[in-house]
């Protein structure tokens, strides 16, 4: 019988960048609405396998009160009233203090909406670290989307 992992080496490069950028981000398991994924990063940004991940970072209250704090928080910009449709991808770093930091948008609605989302999740109080299985706390980076529908 064929070990599986052998064959895993045999991917030609395509399939491997292919196989990569897929696994680049793991979907956070929730009840929410918050569609969070995540990936975990070592102290010079790589990378870090999800198998050695012991805890999750923590926000307080559950992701649940994250939910409601980014309900709560987001600023609508001022003045206007066309119907937008769309969505603003952004990412952040949990880091091993708790703090969220490197606040990034990666695909961009309008800058109006770029910049509300952007200052939500700089108002994002700190959460409780990520830790891997030997307790060393390590960072998490999460990709965030925001959709946007204007209900008529």
């Amino acid at each position: 019988m064929e070990n599986n992992s052998e064959s895993k080496n045999e991917l030609t490069q395509s399939e491997f960048k292919n196989e990569l950028t897929q696994s680049e981000f793991k979907k956070v398991e929730s009840e929410n609405s918050l569609n969070l994924e995540y990936q975990l990063l070592d102290e010079n940004d790589e990378q870090i396998n999800f198998a050695s991940l012991k805890k999750m970072p923590e926000f307080p209250g559950g992701l649940d009160s994250l939910t409601k704090f980014i309900q709560r928080n987001y600023k609508f910009p001022q003045g206007f009233t066309e119907y937008i449709n769309g969505k603003v991808k952004s990412t952040f770093v949990v880091d091993t203090l708790g703090k969220v930091v490197d606040i990034e948008i990666i695909e961009r609605l309008r800058k109006d909406y770029d910049t509300a989302c952007y200052k939500v999740i700089s108002k994002i109080p700190d959460w409780k670290p990520a830790e891997l299985a030997n307790n060393k706390k390590v960072k998490v980076k999460f990709l965030l989307p925001f959709k946007f529908v204007t209900e008529e």
